[in-house]
């Protein structure tokens, strides 16, 4: 087993560097769907996923969706590195290992996220975002220095430089732009988002 946690912000200023393409109700939409497929898809390969948030929006919809919630600690400043690290404590304290993975991989399937999980068996997983970003971390070691942002991939690295690196299309791929959006539905894999934007 592994815990895989989903770090998210918000959903209402979710995606703004797609306004040009949707208007802000769809891209609230679309990044609950997303979210909920990625949770989806994480526990039909094995995990225990855990939504981890300091919104309260993001809170009830975890609820609702009967997805795990954790809240992110207040020990550090706010954002994505805190949110990992209070994921990496709880992982620790149910001795499990852990993966973090973005929401919003559009394109993900269990295969991929499988394969992930199988490889954080034998050492740390690391996935980079097409831009330098990083997609996916996994490990197991619960001082984990996270740094996430522009040109993330390769400040991890350099904390892990054994890791697994994985580039699988379908995990590389983030949603951020339009252009990452077009992409996405032009493949198999996405082409469910087709019901949500048509």
């Amino acid at each position: 087993m592994i815990l895989v946690a989903i770090p998210i912000k918000s959903f209402s200023s979710a995606k703004s560097r797609l306004a040009p393409a949707i208007d802000a109700a769809t891209r609230s939409r679309l990044g609950k769907a997303i979210a909920a497929k990625t949770a989806a898809t994480a526990t039909s390969a094995g995990a225990q996923v855990v939504v981890v948030t300091a919104d309260i929006e993001v809170a009830t919809w975890t609820e609702e969706n009967e997805i795990g919630l954790l809240y992110e600690e207040e020990s550090m400043p706010p954002g994505l590195d805190r949110a990992a690290t209070t994921a990496i404590r709880y992982a620790a304290g149910m001795e499990l290992p852990w993966a973090i993975i973005h929401g919003d991989l559009i394109l993900a399937t269990i295969a991929d996220l499988d394969h992930v999980f199988k490889a954080t068996s034998t050492g740390p997983v690391l996935v980079p975002s097409y831009d330098g970003g990083s997609n996916v971390v996994t490990g197991r070691d619960d001082g984990f220095k996270f740094s996430f942002g522009p040109g993330s991939f390769q400040r991890h690295f350099s904390q892990i430089p054994t890791a697994h690196v994985l580039t699988p299309l379908r995990l590389v791929l983030d949603l951020d732009t339009p252009r990452d959006l077009a992409l996405a539905r032009a493949e198999k894999d996405g082409r469910w988002l087709d019901d949500l934007l048509d």
